[in-house]
């Protein structure tokens, strides 16, 4: 099993190499964006179209039997082995010229997420977590990740990329009820409040409504820093939904305890 984690994490850092040249080479110019919703605004570009092309690619040439769910592509297969993919996670920030978007690469066996990649390419940092490590590569220095020891709600930092974007508004009131219990409260950050979590900077972060490919990569990279990432009701989050993420244990203990204390009924 450790070769095969060695090849992974290997074929993963291509994978993500391959992938920051193509984003890199789009970001901040002027695109044609194209929205996958009619009623809510949710853009793809030539960037996350190809991204996705290149990673499934290189995907079936080193693995013809494994799976993949991309957001823009999937190769469905009958497999142990299942990759998920998000091209550009932030497109939105990606079109804008903010500079925290990212490509998030897992590979799951028999369901169990057992390597996850974040790629932040603008700020040049990749974080990985695997095999019960967990580590951050900043312009070619590697180091350990540790999330803090953070345990009380008032001395806490919490991320969201947007309320707004929340899958329903019940899950915005709730979450505006947490809110008045920390310290204080960032937006935008998108995959990369995850990294930050796990490397010190941020105590909890709360969303609703992710998919698979907007959370996987995640996991690993979070618990093996000694967070904790789990669904509101503390599920696990392979197939998505309402996330919450804390540096430890006791924070998450809490958090969760004041997301499921008030369920007000709202449309």
């Amino acid at each position: 099993m450790k070769t095969d984690i060695e090849n992974f994490v290997k074929i993963g850092n291509y994978i993500a190499n391959e992938s920051r040249k193509i984003s890199l080479k789009y970001f901040k110019k002027k695109l044609n964006i194209h929205s996958k919703q009619l009623k809510n605004f949710d853009p793809v570009t030539i960037a996350d179209v190809s991204i996705q092309k290149k990673i499934n690619e290189i995907i079936s040439i080193n693995y013809p039997k494994h799976s993949v769910l991309g957001e823009e592509a999937s190769i469905q297969k009958k497999s142990d082995y299942e990759w998920c993919i998000d091209p550009i996670d932030g497109t939105k920030s990606f079109i804008q010229g903010f500079p925290v978007w990212g490509t998030l690469i897992s590979l799951s066996k028999n369901k169990k997420i057992i390597l996850g990649i974040a790629d932040i390419p603008v700020l040049n940092e990749r974080y990985i977590g695997h095999s019960n490590i967990s580590y951050k590569i900043i312009k070619g220095k590697k180091s350990k990740l540790k999330s803090r020891n953070t345990v009380k709600l008032e001395e806490s930092i919490l991320n969201t990329t947007s309320p707004y974007v929340f899958a329903n508004k019940n899950d915005q009131k709730i979450f505006e009820e947490v809110v008045k219990n920390v310290k204080t409260v960032r937006l935008g950050g998108d995959c990369y409040s995850y990294c930050l979590l796990a490397d010190g900077h941020v105590d909890i972060i709360l969303e609703s409504g992710l998919k698979p490919w907007d959370i996987r990569a995640l996991e690993p990279i979070i618990k093996n820093a000694g967070g904790i990432l789990k669904t509101w009701e503390g599920d696990n989050i392979f197939n998505g939904g309402r996330i919450l993420a804390a540096a430890n244990k006791k924070l998450f203990q809490k958090t969760k305890t004041k997301l499921n204390k008030k369920k007000p009924s709202y449309k």
